[in-house]
């Protein structure tokens, strides 16, 4: 009886432990290290000046240019690795080995490491913006949207929009592709075909949209940002703030939403309801959206400057001056490792620096060989000579 209630006892109280694991949080994923301080890793002027939104890989960083080319940068030493005559109309798609280019109406796929061609094609109007979808290419210009097989080159279909305008920014996700145009048009689009699943219209030029779970947060220059239903296009909230909204961003967690403006203003809001959780006075108008890391909101400004933010608190992590107004957004890597590039910036006038972040690095100068031993320099001893005998001689 007494073991039978000792049993008991102890498959409770196993039990009681193994309900209070599964209750218990999981541990929250390690930050993203600090970004700021950073010190420049390299830096070299480029050719000319650029002419559309670069874009990286894990190893390369790719510049289209005024001189009508398009150069591919080492990420880690800053030396030009390839140069090849093609004029870019919209930011490179880099993706597994390839490089998509869009040069107006043409659509050309190069090889990453070699700028070499693999295909190209035509399409119907001068593409703006490039996206990726699994094994497809969408292309996006005014009032068009058309995708390419990426390993191919071939068209799969094409739909046009009347009136709707240029294309300010499109991303995918939740299986659709959502495309936001000049006009004020924000529309989802199928990705099987191409076709308008629906579209909503707002005041204003928007800026690029920003997708989290089933919410789409798009800005305005008519001073407010929108949030969206993903899945009808039906307005959920929308806040005035005082300056146009120049863009959003959102961690991994999507546990807040940080939008820019240009009152020289970055604010965190709650994705669900848009209360304001902090805003901060930037320091500078952002004219571009912020980049949102695990552990800092960086902004970039027109002062110019790049600074950083705590993402719970708004707290200022730091700054850094540039000499110059910054050409599109920072180039940032996903993971910080020590004494490696972690970005990448690239000036109006040509100049590009590699950054890497100093607090993963040990900051002391590095020991030198010493050219004198410490002290009192010493005469050298020299050892007594030993004695000096006579040969013994040998008789019969």
């Amino acid at each position: 009886m007494i073991a039978a209630l000792w049993l008991t006892g102890a498959m409770f109280g196993q039990s009681e432990a193994a309900a209070a694991q599964k209750t218990r949080k999981k541990p929250p994923a390690p930050p993203f290290a600090a970004l700021f301080p950073l010190e420049a890793a390299w830096a070299l002027t480029l050719p000319s000046t650029p002419a559309a939104p670069a874009a990286r890989d894990a190893m390369r960083v790719y510049v289209p240019l005024t001189s009508n080319a398009l150069v591919a940068l080492d990420w880690e030493r800053g030396g030009t690795l390839w140069s090849v005559p093609l004029s870019a109309s919209a930011a490179p798609l880099p993706a597994e080995g390839t490089l998509y280019v869009a040069t107006g109406d043409d659509l050309h796929a190069l090889d990453a490491a070699t700028g070499a061609t693999r295909w190209t094609n035509h399409a119907e109007r001068s593409l703006r913006i490039l996206v990726r979808s699994e094994s497809r290419i969408i292309g996006l210009g005014s009032g068009l949207a058309q995708a390419f097989d990426a390993a191919s080159g071939r068209m799969e279909w094409t739909q046009l929009f009347p009136d709707a305008g240029d294309p300010v920014g499109a991303v995918i996700a939740g299986g659709a592709l959502f495309v936001v145009f000049d006009t004020g048009r924000v529309t989802r689009l199928a990705l099987a075909d191409g076709h308008a699943e629906w579209t909503q219209t707002i005041t204003g030029r928007p800026s690029p949209p920003l997708v989290v779970k089933d919410s789409i947060y798009v800005g305005s220059t008519d001073k407010r940002f929108y949030a969206l239903d993903a899945r009808n296009g039906k307005p959920r909230w929308t806040w005035r703030t005082g300056g146009h909204v120049t863009g959003a961003a959102a961690a991994a967690d999507a546990k807040a939403v940080f939008y820019t403006s240009l009152d020289a203003v970055v604010r965190a809001v709650n994705p669900g309801n848009g209360h304001q959780r902090w805003k901060r006075d930037a320091g500078t108008r952002a004219p571009v959206g912020p980049i949102a890391l695990d552990g800092s909101v960086l902004v970039t400004g027109l002062s110019p400057t790049l600074s950083a933010f705590d993402p719970l608190s708004g707290t200022p992590l730091g700054s850094l001056p540039l000499p110059g107004e910054v050409y599109g957004t920072p180039l940032v890597t996903d993971v910080l490792t020590p004494r490696r590039v972690a970005m990448v910036v690239i000036l109006r006038d040509g100049r590009v620096y590699g950054l890497r972040a100093l607090t993963l690095q040990f900051n002391e100068a590095a020991p030198q060989p010493l050219a004198a031993l410490p002290g009192q320099a010493l005469a050298r001893e020299r050892l007594p000579a030993p004695p000096v005998t006579a040969p013994s001689g040998t008789g019969r």
